[in-house]
């Protein structure tokens, strides 16, 4: 798993993706991470803490809210069912110039849609439960229908004003795209030992800048942040290889497989063996 994911969410013919997560999903903790898309979060049950970019959202059962692509978000689940609808907004109004205009400003930056949609006249949990519903019939005119849902989404935003222009949102998009080489530099080096002093370097920052400006989009140091992201490929490889323990430590750049074990259990409740063998058992 890449920071700036490397999935393919939806087609050409339908560039909409929908993912439901729960507590047994790999992504139920959602890693730090970012793509073009933009993304509609729904909660239907528990509590969720968003990180996008900067800004902390705490969010509760019925809540929605929009993830402009390009920014960095994570999420931290509390016995949380949520769903995540991606959609690549310039693939999917290709054709309908009338759109395209407002479509183009939000892709660019040039206005910023507000995260959090609640407290207004629309009911966006609505539409997000009807799209939902959409996709579980998947009947012949799914594509149609779910198309209209998302028109009517972007529309509410656009009639309810519930954007600011990129300019006064006082965002700094230079550090954000630095904190990104960053992540992209772990993501291809994670194996390996890294350095903050290699990490500031890349974004042109001393060290102790570099950790206050990556702490501010993430939520976390650099070296937290590397950490999860290993131990979120040390969750893949139980699931998906035969590779014992200790390689697979080894692989995900732990120099220790003790370390490796606490280090798992502390973020997971659980170690890699009993999290290898209830996976298995899940898939049976």
């Amino acid at each position: 798993m890449d920071y700036r994911e490397q999935i393919v969410h939806g087609n050409k013919g339908l560039p909409v993706a929908l993912y439901h997560i729960d507590h047994t999903h790999i992504r139920y903790r959602m890693t730090a991470h970012w793509h073009p898309e933009h993304e509609i979060v729904f909660v239907e049950r528990g509590r969720l803490r968003l990180t996008l970019n900067s800004t902390v959202l705490e969010v509760g059962a019925g809540s929605v809210v929009f993830i402009t692509g390009g920014m960095i978000h994570s999420a931290e689940p509390t016995d949380c069912l949520y769903h995540c609808i991606t959609v690549n907004l310039p693939l999917m109004l290709k054709k309908s110039d009338a759109c395209m205009p407002f479509a183009d400003r939000i892709q660019s930056g040039a206005v910023r849609v507000r995260p959090y949609l609640g407290g207004t006249s629309v009911d966006f949990a609505a539409i997000c439960r009807r799209i939902l519903a959409l996709e579980e019939r998947r009947d012949d005119g799914y594509a149609f229908s779910v198309k209209g849902e998302l028109f009517g989404f972007f529309g509410a935003i656009l009639g309810a004003h519930l954007y600011t222009d990129g300019a006064e949102t006082g965002g700094n998009d230079t550090s954000i795209g630095r904190m990104k080489r960053a992540m992209t530099y772990m993501e291809e080096h994670y194996a390996a030992p890294v350095r903050l002093s290699d990490l500031a370097a890349l974004s042109d920052m001393t060290p102790n800048y570099f950790c206050r400006c990556f702490r501010v989009a993430v939520g976390l140091s650099p070296m937290e942040y590397l950490i999860r992201y290993r131990l979120t490929k040390a969750q893949y490889a139980l699931r998906s290889t035969d590779r014992s323990i200790t390689e697979i430590a080894l692989d995900c750049g732990f120099g220790d497989c003790g370390y490796f074990i606490r280090t798992f259990r502390a973020r997971f409740g659980i170690t890699p063996k009993r999290y290898r063998t209830q996976t298995s058992e899940a898939g049976e």
